[in-house]
């Protein structure tokens, strides 16, 4: 049976496991950790970002932090950042403040809230519903949204010590790596922020929080790291083989020891080989949906999912289901997530380009009402004047908040995407838009 290192399968940052047993060959990054949220309880606020590959394991140590701040009276926030959703102003931050809003008791949050009221209000849905109506609710401009979320984070710290922990923040926008800047500088605050970085996607994220945050890289597993986990799930003849072909990538040995538990005849060649078999023990309509799924990103809505696959909503839970048991998905924010960004990546890249590019399509269609996120799947199927268009649109809610980093990023891919459309008027459009933010 497999155990330890079992949980950075689970990626999904938004439920950290706090019952997990101890992990093999992390000690001395969850000793760091440790006295990190130790120097937190003390009024000592850090940012700690943990950097490493696809699959190193970043968010199985992540989640040793929120397993240490449960059990020492701590309260843990978490959220992933998500790439479609860099023009949503510190859209992982709102998300999650609001889960832990939500759990409080109205007369806390009001406050809680106190004159952030209707900026919170306009930020976070579940605020909004316990204060009612309020004076008119501000533009979501960026300096009050920045002011109500560290407002309400730092009060949070004041009752009690806070954990942030925030999954791959590589995927962030500028506001909230800005943002993040200014938590980390505060003192006297009972908060640390953990975040996952993957490399070398995140180096830029990386440079950007270098002079404020305390690094934490993670490299392969030690032989007597992958030999101990073995041993621990039972497996111990096999460990020679176990570190010759995963090479102490805990991804790849987590993969490799469940298809030896489900009856696999030695050690998977490789991690893509243990994903697909898990795959094929599922029936053909679910490995279907879940290749539909991987279309949509780690985290899947089974509403949306329903409905680019054309099925009844319950039928669609159904196949996401089986998914659960078979453990290519996990539990995210009321939905379902892939266990792991790599095992999302081999079922997209290992699904055949006319079913992904119809799948792509349809999820354009379906995600018109976001427009950053519609923008990559047409993209994806060739349609640069429509992904152009998404873009824009999402480039000028960008800079309507003031979030002037991420609207000038996205305005770069409108013009680019304009112009291999070879559509005149829209890249003198989406120019002009960008030439203007530039010199405000």
């Amino acid at each position: 049976m497999v155990t330890g290192e079992e949980a950075d399968a689970g990626c999904v940052m938004t439920n950290p496991d706090p019952e997990r047993p101890p992990i093999f060959g992390r000690e001395s990054e969850v000793f760091r950790l440790g006295a990190a949220w130790a120097g937190a309880t003390r009024g000592r606020p850090s940012l700690v970002l943990i950097a490493g590959e696809a699959g190193i394991g970043k968010s199985r140590v992540a989640a040793q932090a929120a397993r240490l701040a449960r059990r020492t009276g701590g309260v843990v926030l978490s959220a992933r950042c998500q790439e479609a959703e860099r023009s949503l102003l510190l859209q992982p931050l709102v998300e999650a403040i609001g889960d832990h809003v939500a759990s409080l008791a109205p007369d806390t949050l009001r406050r809680l809230a106190g004159q952030r009221a209707a900026t919170l209000a306009a930020l976070i849905p579940q605020a909004a519903s316990v204060f009612g109506p309020t004076s008119a609710v501000p533009a979501l401009r960026r300096h009050l949204a920045d002011a109500a979320v560290t407002g309400a984070l730092r009060d949070l710290a004041a009752q009690e010590p806070v954990l942030l922990l925030l999954g791959d923040l590589h995927h962030a926008g500028s506001t909230t790596v800005r943002l993040l800047r200014e938590l980390a500088r505060g003192t006297g605050t009972r908060l640390l922020v953990v975040a996952t970085v993957r490399t070398p996607q995140g180096d830029a994220t990386l440079d950007a929080l270098a002079d404020v945050a305390v690094r934490v890289d993670l490299g392969p597993l030690s032989p007597a790291a992958v030999t101990r986990w073995a041993a621990d799930a039972g497996w111990s003849g096999l460990d020679a083989d176990l570190r010759s072909r995963t090479r102490g990538h805990p991804l790849s040995v987590l993969e490799a020891l469940r298809a030896l538990d489900a009856g696999a005849d030695g050690v998977p060649e490789s991690l893509e080989a243990a994903v697909l078999a898990r795959l094929h023990r599922v029936d053909d309509e679910t490995a279907e949906v879940l290749r539909a799924a991987a279309v949509l990103g780690v985290t899947v809505d089974p509403a949306t999912l329903a409905r680019l696959v054309d099925l009844p909503l319950p039928v669609a839970a159904g196949h996401c289901e089986a998914a659960l048991s078979a453990g290519l998905l996990a539990p995210a924010d009321g939905g379902y997530g892939f266990t792991h960004e790599l095992v999302r990546e081999i079922l997209y890249g290992t699904t055949a380009d006319p079913v992904r590019a119809r799948h792509h399509g349809r999820a354009a269609d379906l995600l018109e009402h976001l427009p950053e996120a519609m923008a990559g799947h047409a993209a994806a199927v060739g349609d640069w004047s429509r992904a152009a268009r998404g873009w824009l649109l999402a480039a000028v809610d960008a800079a309507d908040r003031q979030a002037t980093a991420d609207a000038e990023g996205l305005l770069v891919r409108a013009v680019e995407a304009a112009d291999r459309a070879g559509d005149a008027p829209l890249v003198a459009l989406a120019q002009s838009r960008l030439r203007k933010l530039r010199g405000s």
